[in-house]
């Protein structure tokens, strides 16, 4: 599920990055048994924090906690 965002001013539609699509990337990235699961890891996280996009610390929180890796 995405965020899509509609500018009423230009008629532009535009896609927001969601947790979920940050921590699917991460684990394609990791490979492996990790890539199978990428769809399930997306949705884990978003249920345990939301839907909201991380950066920095918590991005590596929600990463150490999904992937079970610090």
């Amino acid at each position: 599920m995405n965020i899509t965002i509609h500018n009423r001013m230009t008629g532009e539609t535009t896609r927001r990055v969601t947790l979920g699509d940050q921590v699917r990337r991460e684990a394609l990235r990791r490979g492996g048994k990790w890539a199978t699961q990428a769809d399930q890891c997306a949705r884990r996280a978003e249920a345990w924090y939301g839907r909201l996009p991380c950066k920095g610390e918590d991005l590596a929180l929600v990463f150490g906690e999904v992937f079970r890796a610090e």
